[in-house]
């Protein structure tokens, strides 16, 4: 909820906060860099600690983050703040991906992927709607103490529902059950996760970075840009006039609204088909949509293709996501490192080619490359 927030409030007072416009960008992009590093140190703590604890210290320190940015502080203290919180991401999206996929199974990853990832944007959206709200009634300060406690009762549902599950008082949730060993007796092996070739692997990460590159960075950070620069500062639906930056807001809320309604479908479509052919379609799909917005003006199509694109882009990651949690916690670290690069870098490539070509083209012929090779990346798997 602080994180969502942060996003809503500070590029609109960051001028009052003290702060220039590059010190904007690093704030808002330094939860993503640590996290390159935090992943791989998150799979090694669960070895040796109970996901439910780590879990519950995780969501702690999130709710202080937040606290913290409500005190508008200096910047390096900012920027602490925001290199925690990536920290603390890195370990609540480890637990909650991992405890899902082995909860249910190989055969039903992408389904139950889907489902905690519609669940989760859920949380995006609510914050980002209320983290606005609460700025404009109360002020800064007020939005991000509300949300800081909002983010503390996670702490009590964590405890609470561990707890109520323990005693078999919640309907359809499986209590842990105590096996009966002979004296010196072994306890049974866990099942081996499916460990795939070296080149499967890279191709895998090299497909995480690019879903993660185009659909989060590149696309989503010059929608804005793209939109102004074909049609102005307003559009025309009928006989009344839009804002663009209107119409901006209402495709990037599509987007959070297909990964939350449609995740869920899209991971069962996944599990259905083959999460490689899955996969596969949804980057043929994503590139062939990226293609015309090169030279199709009219934002009534223009649109329309952004929104396949994100369709795509949310089914390619779930597909992504449940292979890569099926093979283990240590190869779901080094993905998910590869799709925060990718969401790092994003924005760096778009900007950078709008800078040298001058013309918003450029994003789109980026996007239908990377994507074209994603869906070349995950035919090779199939190859023996």
């Amino acid at each position: 909820l602080g994180d969502v927030t942060l996003y809503v409030v500070l590029p609109i007072r960051y001028t009052s906060l003290g702060f220039s416009a590059i010190q904007v960008g690093v704030l808002l992009s330094a939860n993503r860099w640590v996290r390159l590093l935090s992943n791989h140190f998150v799979e090694r703590v669960l070895r040796r600690y109970k996901s439910e604890r780590v879990l519950a210290v995780a969501l702690v320190a999130g709710s202080a983050t937040t606290l913290t940015y409500a005190v508008a502080p200096l910047f390096l203290v900012f920027l602490a703040a925001r290199l925690c919180w990536g920290v603390s991401w890195s370990f609540i999206r480890h637990i909650g991906v991992m405890t899902s996929v082995v909860r249910v199974g190989q055969e039903k990853a992408g389904g139950i992927v889907g489902l905690y990832n519609g669940v989760v944007q859920i949380g995006f959206i609510g914050g980002t709607m209320l983290g606005a709200l609460m700025l404009d009634l109360a002020g800064y300060s007020a939005a991000f103490m509300l949300m800081a406690v909002l983010s503390l009762c996670a702490v009590g549902f964590d405890y609470g529902a561990f707890a109520l599950i323990r005693r078999g008082l919640v309907p359809g949730a499986a209590r842990p059950q105590v096996l009966q060993r002979r004296p010196g007796e072994k306890p049974p092996a866990p099942p081996s996760p499916y460990t795939p070739g070296w080149a499967a692997s890279r191709l895998l990460y090299i497909r995480g970075f690019i879903v993660s590159c185009v659909g989060t960075g590149l696309i989503i950070s010059t929608l804005g840009f793209v939109l102004q620069s074909r049609y102005g500062e307003t559009v025309g639906i009928g006989s009344a006039q839009m804002g663009v930056v209107t119409l901006n807001g209402i495709v990037i809320a599509g987007h959070y609204l297909i990964q939350s309604i449609g995740s869920p479908a899209l991971g069962r479509y996944a599990d259905a088909v083959g999460r490689v052919r899955a996969e596969t379609t949804a980057f043929v799909v994503g590139a062939v949509a990226l293609l015309p917005a090169l030279f199709i003006n009219a934002y009534s199509i223009l649109v329309p293709l952004v929104l396949l694109v994100f369709v795509a882009t949310v089914a390619a990651k779930l597909a992504l996501v449940a292979r890569a949690g099926v093979q283990g916690a240590r190869s779901f670290a080094r993905f998910m490192t590869a799709v925060d690069l990718g969401a790092a870098t994003g924005p760096v490539i778009g900007w950078l080619a709008i800078s040298f070509v001058g013309n918003a083209a450029a994003v789109f012929a980026i996007g239908t490359s990377l994507y074209a090779i994603a869906a070349l990346a995950s035919l090779l798997t199939r190859l023996p």
